[in-house]
């Protein structure tokens, strides 16, 4: 079978607790199957625990992700580099409880969300990590879903001026919002296509 992702670099961002591993898992199995070369970042570099008791180590923290893939430092006149290796084609924020208190008020996620949409580059947010998609200013006026009986996440997409739809998933150009776990099949095959024809660079 052809890996529709070799070559693309994608991040999978996660809130340090109480992420929601029926998001993560599947999106985690597709990437690696499509070839994808994948990270996982966080706030913090600690095991991060799921809502249902999953463990995930982050790879890399969000603050070291807004400039893509870095190799090891190496010095030059007197100050440290970063190599960058690659850039990420993908961006995809998991929801889960603990989506409101760690990622929505992340202001480096917002500048890596909007840093990677502005290089015309792929985002998504999955369940109630959908408001972080419009803190980053991303989702004004654009019809995006969330988990319906989530009445805060709704609330602060009403604030992001986005317009709420119950769907299973939305699409808006090259930003995606997915409402719970059950969407993401179908999220996944759009997303990989959508990814699969980014820059490569």
């Amino acid at each position: 079978m052809e890996e529709r992702l070799a070559g693309k670099n994608i991040l999978i961002v996660i809130p340090k607790d109480y992420y929601m591993e029926a998001q993560l898992d599947p999106i985690l199995d597709s990437m690696d199957a499509e070839g994808a070369k994948v990270l996982v970042a966080s706030a913090k570099l600690k095991e991060a625990v799921g809502m249902k008791g999953g463990r995930t180590n982050p790879d890399v923290l969000i603050v070291d992700a807004i400039e893509g893939i870095t190799g090891d430092s190496y010095v030059s006149a007197a100050k440290g580099v970063r190599q960058i290796k690659g850039v990420f084609h993908g961006v995809i924020v998991i929801g889960g409880n603990g989506a409101r208190s760690y990622l929505w008020k992340d202001e480096l996620l917002r500048l890596l969300l909007n840093d990677r949409h502005r290089s015309r580059m792929v985002v998504a947010g999955i369940g109630s990590a959908v408001p972080c998609l419009g803190k980053a200013g991303l989702l004004q006026s654009l019809e995006v879903t969330t988990e319906p009986e989530n009445k805060k996440a709704v609330a602060a997409l009403e604030d992001s001026k986005a317009v709420l739809v119950n769907e299973a998933m939305t699409i808006n150009d090259r930003i995606f919002t997915v409402q719970d776990a059950s969407g993401i099949p179908a999220f996944l095959n759009l997303f990989i296509e959508k990814v699969a024809k980014t820059p490569k660079i």
